[in-house]
């Protein structure tokens, strides 16, 4: 089985469009969605983009792209642009993260909390009673490129006795790290729906360790 080296967004005037997937083997793949409008469709056929590729060997027609001279500069994510075209890798996790609650931590272990973070019962016209919702954990995870990302796991649990959820992943823009630390606080709050559940900007200035996480002193 191929490792993946890397995942770029594809994107046609700022137009989500398709990933490119680039592998340890050099085999790399380029997809298109098929509900692109015929107008989109049309302007990537004329870049050679006009339909799905699998292939053991460079594809030119994306390739092409990701070298120095488009490299969008000023910025930690990898942005290659030229002309319509940009392509944005797509960051793996590394090792380093800061875990903020986790559900089924236990007394002295990292992201232990007596509160439970549940929220609100969600109200609609064809929700079911009883309704729960709850954060089953929620932290921040280092990128391999220096960036930063929300990561909040949710769950619910229908009066019938079924579970779902899904867990939310955000990164956490560049710019905000210019902001004095509170104010940074108080927009990644807001991310991952983190707010929601309950957890506030006191929650994490209370985080021994968090700031110089962040890299702020």
């Amino acid at each position: 089985m191929c490792l993946i080296t890397g995942s770029y967004e594809l994107n046609l005037n700022d137009r989500f469009v398709g990933t490119y997937i680039i592998f340890d083997d050099r085999s790399e793949s380029y997809y298109v969605y098929n509900y692109l409008p015929d107008d989109v469709k049309k302007q990537l056929r004329k870049l050679g983009l006009d339909k799905d590729i699998i292939s053991e060997g460079t594809i030119d027609a994306v390739f092409k792209y990701i070298k120095k001279e488009n490299r969008v500069p000023g910025r930690k994510r990898i942005i290659y642009k030229e002309g319509p075209i940009s392509l944005e890798r797509k960051p793996e996790h590394t090792i380093d993260s800061f875990t903020i609650y986790d559900r089924n931590a236990r007394k002295g272990e990292p992201g232990y909390s007596e509160l439970k973070f549940d929220a609100p019962h969600y109200e609609g016209s064809h929700t079911p009673e009883g309704m729960r919702e709850w954060a089953s954990w929620y932290k921040f995870n280092k990128m391999d490129d220096g960036t930063y990302e929300a990561e909040l796991d949710e769950a619910w649990w229908w009066g019938g006795g079924h579970n779902d959820g899904g867990t939310i992943h955000n990164e956490i823009p560049e710019e905000w790290f210019e902001l004095p630390y509170d104010e940074f606080l108080s927009k990644v709050i807001i991310l991952s729906s983190a707010s929601h559940y309950g957890f506030t900007v006191e929650i994490l200035k209370e985080e021994e360790g968090l700031r110089e996480f962040f890299g702020y002193k």
